[in-house]
């Protein structure tokens, strides 16, 4: 795991330092030949599909993880930590779809997320409970 956490850093790092290169105003002062040299490349490369299957990968990543997050039922979980973890990953995944809706639709989709994973949680617990009173 500490091997996918430098990746995602060092990823960062390299995404932040190309958004500097990739400002139209830095391209803008080329000469007209290296502005379609530019383009040129960046078309051939495939950098837009590239792009596009990164931030699917992500979205999914995060829905993954939405859903293990609902599914677990250990007793040893932070809440309040795993709670903010939801929110951050909401907001993630409305900026990666570019939705418009507002953060009062958010809330409620993280309340909605947040009730289905303590849903989940007294659920896998009931399981537990039943055979042991069945045994008594």
């Amino acid at each position: 795991m500490e091997d996918i956490s430098n990746r995602i850093a060092q990823l960062s790092q390299e995404l932040k330092a190309f958004q500097v290169q990739l400002q139209w105003n830095n391209i803008q002062s080329s000469t007209p030949g290296d502005q379609e040299r530019v383009m040129d490349h960046l078309l051939k490369a495939g950098l837009g599909n590239d792009l596009k299957r990164a931030v699917d990968l992500l979205s999914h990543f995060l829905w993954c993880y939405i859903e293990s997050a609902a599914a677990n039922a250990n007793a040893d979980v932070d809440y309040t930590q795993q709670s903010w973890r939801l929110g951050q990953i909401t907001e993630t995944l409305r900026l990666l779809h570019h939705s418009a809706c507002p953060l009062k639709d958010s809330l409620a989709f993280l309340e909605q997320t947040a009730m289905t994973v303590t849903r989940q949680v007294k659920a896998e617990r009931l399981q537990e409970r039943l055979p042991l009173e069945q045994t008594a």
